[in-house]
């Protein structure tokens, strides 16, 4: 799938809808290895042991959550190709007791063609507003922590490490 951006569209940003799926689940992978593998911040082999057929897999499950109310994701569609998505979740306690924050900002991802284009702002906008939040970000991902700054969020502190990729991670909230 070619990240590049098709001039003259402006994307859509919608509610997931559960026929998403596969096109959020393939535009999560590509934009994984742009964002990852590329600038060298995760190695491949960690990246793609979460292989294609897996995602699919699991982002059925996710969007079907969403639709019963269990979280909020939302889509950027360029034409009618997926070009990013954020998710939202609300935060079980009985999982997450030291949670700072009752809102999990899951994921916000974006074909690199589309970074900086403010189609970012629109997919957080979309899922948590102004909302009291909080995310977990790569230590090394300096162009996320500083979207996330201008948002309102700053580092708590928290860190860990996220195993299936061997990187550390640091909490943001706001």
């Amino acid at each position: 799938m070619s990240g590049m951006h098709r001039p003259g569209i402006v994307p859509v940003v919608r509610a997931a809808r559960i026929d998403d799926a596969e096109g959020i689940a393939r535009m999560h992978w590509a934009s994984h290895h742009e964002t990852y593998i590329e600038p060298g911040l995760v190695a491949r082999e960690h990246i793609e042991a979460w292989t294609l057929e897996q995602r699919i897999a699991g982002w059925r499950t996710t969007v079907g959550e969403s639709l019963a109310g269990g979280r909020t994701i939302a889509v950027a569609v360029e034409g009618d190709r997926i070009v990013g998505f954020a998710d939202a979740r609300p935060v079980d306690r009985a999982d997450d007791p030291e949670a700072p924050r009752d809102l999990e900002l899951n994921g916000l991802y974006l074909l690199a063609a589309h970074q900086g284009s403010g189609l970012g702002q629109r997919l957080l906008d979309a899922v948590i507003g102004d909302e009291p939040a909080f995310l977990w970000a790569l230590a090394g991902e300096t162009r996320a922590r500083a979207f996330y700054r201008r948002n309102g969020f700053e580092p708590d502190g928290a860190e860990q490490v996220f195993e299936p990729w061997a990187v550390m991670t640091v909490r943001l909230v706001r």
